[in-house]
C-alpha cells in the first residue's frame, strides 16, 4: 500500500477490511464435494470428475480439485449444475462477495450462476474474467452487484440451493478445453470505521472524568505500553479508575469524535483492551441527532495483561431503560466505564484503543456519468435533468449540463451499485421521454390502471450512459425502427397473444413482445428500435408458452435454419425495415401465398470438404445448379460473418475462408429450386 493511499485511508477513517469464508464445495470430503452436470455440449448429461490437484502450488496447494470440460463445438452457454446440490446452501443473506479458485491456460472467463433459492431469490449470473496462465487464480464474485440477466437482481441477501459454472461463456471453442476449479467459499467482507484510534487529530479526543475524584479532569494519549499481539499501533489511550470512585464512575468524550458513531444493520463495536486483571468495560452512547435513546451495554473480559478486542451488538437492548437496541442510529458521544458496577479499593490503570464500528455487507458505490444528446430534439426548452428511482423522481434533482455548446448534457452521480430505473425530463418534468416496451435498455411496469416504461440501469461499477438520443437507447443517427407485419396464415388467433419470439432477444412466447392487430384485419404487427447492423435469430408463437410448445413451424422451409432450432433469421439491418411474411410460412407478404423461393431443404444437395479446414472450403453439388446461387455463413452467435450471390456456378465451386476467425460456422446455399445447410470448423 502507498503512503499516499494509507494517509487517505486514515483521514477518511477507514481502520480496515477483513474478511472470514464458509467453505461451500472445496472436493477434499463428502461434505464439501458434489457432481456437476453438464449441458449444452457433446457431454450433455455427463458428470465432472474430482482429479488430483495437477498443480499444488501458489494460491492452491489443496489435494483434490474439480476437472471441467467444454468440448470443442459446445454452444457458447455450455456448462454444467451441481448435481446433487451441495451440502451446505450458498447463504449470501450477510455476505458481499464468493470466492472460486481456478486454473485455467489461457486468458477467458468463469461465469457462476446461483439458482433454486430457498428464499424466493431471483436467479443471479455474474461473469469474471480470469488475469493468469497456468497457475491457480481466486476469482471474486459480488453479489452486491445486480445479475447480468432479468431481471436483473442482486443475489446478496437470499440463500441458493445450485450453483451452476460456464467456462469462457460467451465463445464457442474449436478444440476441447479442460479447466481446473476449487475452492468455492463465501466471504464475508467487514468493513470497519475508525472512530478513535489516537494515532491523528481526526482520530483522537480526550475524555472527561467523571464519578471520582478525577472529577472534570481528561484522559491522556501515551505511547502504547506492551505493542504486541492484536495491537502495534504506537498510541493508545490511558484509562484511570481511582480507589474509592463510584460503582458508576467513567468518561466521556469531550469534545466528541470528528466521526459519528454510524450503525446500521449488521454493525458491531470493537473495542481493544487491555488490563492486569478480570472485569469488564461498559460502552455507552449518547447524544443522539435522530432520535435514537441512549444505549449501554457491558461486556466481560477474562484476558489478562494482554491486548484483547471487545465487541458491542448494537442490536441488543440497552441495559437502562427505555431498553431500546442502538442499532440504525446515529451517536455523537462515547462513554466508557470501567468495571461498571464495582468501586475499587486501589487506583486501576486500563488502556484502551481503536474504537470502530465494522459492518458485513456493506453496498459499495459506483460512479455513473449520464450523455444525453439533444442535437437532434426539435422541440424548445431550457434545461434537461435525469430523473429517476435515485433521486425520488425529481424533476429538477440532477441538472445535465452543457458546458462546451455541443448539445450533449452530462451530469455523474455516484451511486450505490444496484438496478435503477430513470428517463430523461426537460424543465421539471415540463416534457419527457416517451419509450417504447419493446426498447432493449427499458423496463415496463404496471401499477394499476397506470403503465410505466423507463430506462433500466444495471450499475455494477463505474460506468457511462450514452451519449444517447432523447427517446433512443442508442446515439443520434444509430438506432433503426424494424416493423413486422404476420399474417395468421388461417390460423385462429390465441386468446394469450400473438408473439414475436426466440433468439438470443426476444425470449420465451408469453413476453413483452406481444403483436397486435388494432384494426382486426388479421395481420398481427409490432415495431421495435434496435441498433444499426443488429441481426438475430426470431420466430412467432400462437399463444403465451414458455415451453415454445406453441412455436410455429417451419421446419424445411429456406427461412428455417435448423442449427437453430429452425428459427427464421434477420441479416443485418441498415436502415428502417418492414417485415411482412406468415405464421408457419416463409410468405414474403401477409397474404400467406408462397412465393417462388419458398423451397425445402434439400438433404444431400450440398457437400463440403474438408469439414474442417484452416483456409478453403470444396463446395459440391450433386445436381445441376440452376440460376443464381446464394451462400451465407453464419457464426457460432448466429451472427452472418459472409455473404455472397454467385450466378456462374455449375457442380463444384472452391471458397476462401481464411479470413474467418477460427470456430465453428453454419453454411446455408439456396439456388432457383434447391437449399441446403452445412457445418464446418475453422481452424488457425
Amino acid at each position: 500500500m502507498t503512503r499516499s493511499l494509507l494517509l487517505l485511508f486514515i483521514l477518511l477513517g477507514i481502520g480496515a477490511f477483513s474478511t472470514s469464508a464458509q467453505t461451500i464445495l472445496d472436493f477434499e470430503a463428502a461434505g464439501t464435494s458434489t457432481n456437476f452436470q453438464y449441458f449444452g455440449s457433446s457431454l450433455e448429461g455427463q458428470l465432472t470428475s474430482v482429479i488430483a490437484n495437477p498443480n499444488a502450488s501458489g494460491a492452491n496447494t489443496s489435494a483434490n480439485v474439480l476437472e471441467f470440460k467444454k468440448p470443442a463445438g459446445a454452444q457458447t452457454w455450455a456448462g454444467a449444475f451441481s448435481n446433487p446440490n451441495p451440502s451446505t446452501p450458498v447463504n449470501v443473506v450477510s455476505s458481499t462477495k464468493i470466492s472460486v479458485a481456478v486454473h485455467f491456460d489461457h486468458i477467458g472467463n468463469l461465469a457462476l450462476k446461483l439458482e433454486n433459492s430457498a428464499d424466493g431469490g431471483d436467479n443471479w449470473v455474474q461473469t469474471v474474467a480470469n488475469t493468469k496462465v497456468n497457475e491457480w487464480e481466486v476469482l471474486t464474485f459480488d453479489v452486491t452487484i445486480p445479475s447480468i440477466e432479468l431481471p436483473n437482481k442482486p443475489a446478496a441477501g437470499h440463500i441458493y440451493n445450485t450453483v451452476t459454472l460456464f467456462t469462457d461463456f460467451g465463445t464457442s471453442p474449436t478444440a476441447a478445453q479442460v479447466y481446473y476449479i476449487d475452492n468455492i467459499k463465501v466471504e464475508q467482507v467487514i468493513t470497519c470505521t475508525t472512530i478513535l484510534d489516537y494515532e491523528s487529530q481526526a482520530t483522537s479526543t480526550p475524555l472527561s472524568y467523571f464519578g471520582s475524584t478525577l472529577e472534570g479532569q481528561f484522559t491522556t494519549s501515551i505511547a502504547n505500553p506492551n505493542p504486541s499481539g492484536i495491537n502495534t499501533s504506537a498510541n493508545v489511550l490511558q484509562f484511570k479508575k481511582p480507589a474509592g470512585s463510584q460503582t458508576w464512575a467513567g468518561a466521556y468524550t469531550d469534545p466528541n469524535p470528528v466521526t459519528n458513531v454510524v450503525l446500521s444493520a449488521g454493525s458491531q463495536i470493537k473495542v481493544k483492551f487491555h488490563t492486569d486483571h478480570p472485569g469488564n468495560l461498559t460502552l455507552k452512547l449518547e447524544d443522539s441527532p435522530d432520535g435514537g435513546d441512549n444505549w449501554v451495554v457491558t461486556v466481560p473480559n477474562t484476558v489478562v495483561n494482554q491486548w484483547v478486542e471487545l465487541s458491542f451488538d448494537p442490536a441488543l437492548p440497552s441495559i437502562e431503560l427505555p431498553n431500546k437496541p442502538a442499532a440504525g442510529h446515529v451517536y455523537k458521544r462515547v462513554v466508557l466505564f470501567a468495571d461498571f458496577g464495582t468501586s475499587p479499593s486501589i487506583e486501576q490503570v486500563y488502556y484502551i484503543d481503536d474504537i470502530q464500528v465494522c459492518t458485513s455487507g456493506a453496498i459499495p458505490t459506483a460512479d455513473v456519468s449520464f450523455k444525453l444528446d439533444m442535437s437532434k430534439f426539435a422541440g424548445t426548452f431550457t434545461k434537461a435533468y435525469v430523473s429517476g428511482s435515485f433521486n425520488n423522481w425529481s424533476g429538477d434533482g440532477n441538472e445535465l449540463l452543457d458546458a462546451d455548446g455541443d448539445k450533449i448534457y452530462e451530469a455523474t452521480l455516484k451511486l450505490p451499485v444496484g438496478l435503477y430505473e430513470y428517463k430523461f425530463t426537460l424543465d421539471n418534468w415540463a416534457k419527457q421521454e416517451e419509450l417504447a416496451a419493446t426498447s432493449t435498455c427499458t423496463n415496463t411496469t404496471v401499477d394499476g390502471a397506470n403503465v410505466f416504461t423507463n430506462r433500466k440501469l444495471v450499475l455494477s461499477g463505474n460506468s457511462t450512459v450514452g451519449p444517447v438520443c432523447f427517446n433512443s437507447c442508442y446515439a443520434c443517427g444509430d438506432a433503426v425502427q424494424i416493423a413486422v407485419n404476420l399474417g395468421m396464415n388461417g390460423l385462429t388467433p390465441d386468446p394469450g397473444g400473438v408473439y414475436l419470439a426466440g433468439g438470443g432477444d426476444f425470449g420465451p412466447p408469453g413476453g413483452r413482445f406481444k403483436m397486435t392487430d388494432p384494426d382486426g384485419d388479421g395481420v398481427f404487427s409490432i415495431q421495435i428500435e434496435r441498433q444499426r447492423g443488429y441481426s438475430t435469430f426470431y420466430d412467432f408463437a400462437n399463444g403465451a408458452c414458455p415451453d415454445y410448445s406453441c412455436k410455429e413451424n417451419i421446419e424445411g422451409q429456406p427461412c428455417a435454419v435448423p442449427t437453430n432450432y429452425n428459427d427464421r433469421w434477420l441479416s443485418a439491418v441498415q436502415q428502417d425495415t418492414v417485415i411482412n411474411t406468415c405464421f408457419a410460412s416463409c410468405a414474403t407478404n401477409t397474404d400467406c401465398t408462397l412465393g417462388t423461393n419458398n423451397l425445402p431443404l434439400s438433404s444431400g444437395w450440398l457437400t463440403l470438404q474438408p469439414t474442417v479446414t484452416t483456409d478453403a472450403l470444396q463446395l459440391g453439388f450433386a445436381t445441376a445448379v440452376k440460376g443464381a446461387v446464394s451462400i451465407r455463413i453464419f457464426d457460432a452467435a448466429g451472427k452472418i460473418v459472409y455473404t455472397e450471390t454467385r450466378s456462374d456456378l455449375t457442380d463444384r465451386h472452391e471458397l476462401s475462408v481464411s479470413g474467418l476467425q477460427a470456430g465453428l460456422y453454419v453454411m446455408l446455399v439456396s439456388s432457383t429450386d434447391k437449399a441446403a445447410s452445412a457445418r464446418f470448423v475453422k481452424q488457425n
